[in-house]
């Protein structure tokens, strides 16, 4: 299953350069090409989406899991399949084992009496995208945020 995720983001990342090429192409057939390209792997993309879900169907507490995962605001089945194939340790860890795995928990540079800033870092860099993405979803007018996240996204926004 953590193959068929990894063949997928892959893909994925290949798709998005397709299409970045089909926004600057001096030739048609260039053009063409490109939208062939991007049908082919968007047909992949599909097939594999189908194969991991297949292997989440047969396996009870795999569907278990991605059904607690969806009750999330923000996590769909797409990004509950990846985090079942990128922390397949979940069920068994606490929130805090889970948080620093993730990438998402802060660290102290504490040494005897200095306090140090606090940052986030180790952890599964490409667990902590996914989970990025799906808060940035999170900020579309459609879905509600807690007031503190949602001024957050405001400012990072801004910024960008």
């Amino acid at each position: 299953m953590f193959a068929l995720c990894q063949r997928r983001d892959d893909i994925t990342k290949m798709l998005v350069q397709e299409k970045n090429r089909l926004k600057t192409p001096e030739n048609d057939y260039i053009k063409e090409s490109c939208q062939h390209t991007i049908e082919f792997l968007n047909n992949q993309v599909k097939n594999l989406d189908q194969a991991i879900q297949k292997i989440v169907n047969e396996n009870p507490e795999l569907q278990r899991c991605q059904k607690i995962l969806e009750t999330v605001p923000g996590i769909g089945r797409k990004t509950s399949q990846c985090l079942l194939c990128l922390i397949p340790e979940l069920g068994s860890l606490n929130k805090k084992q889970v948080a620093s795995l993730a990438g998402v928990a802060p660290h102290p540079k504490e040494s005897g009496k200095a306090i140090g800033y606090r940052k986030i870092t180790g952890g599964r860099s490409n667990v902590r995208s996914k989970l990025f993405t799906a808060l940035w979803l999170l900020g579309t007018p459609s879905l509600s945020l807690p007031p503190f996240i949602a001024s957050l996204l405001i400012m990072v926004k801004e910024k960008w």
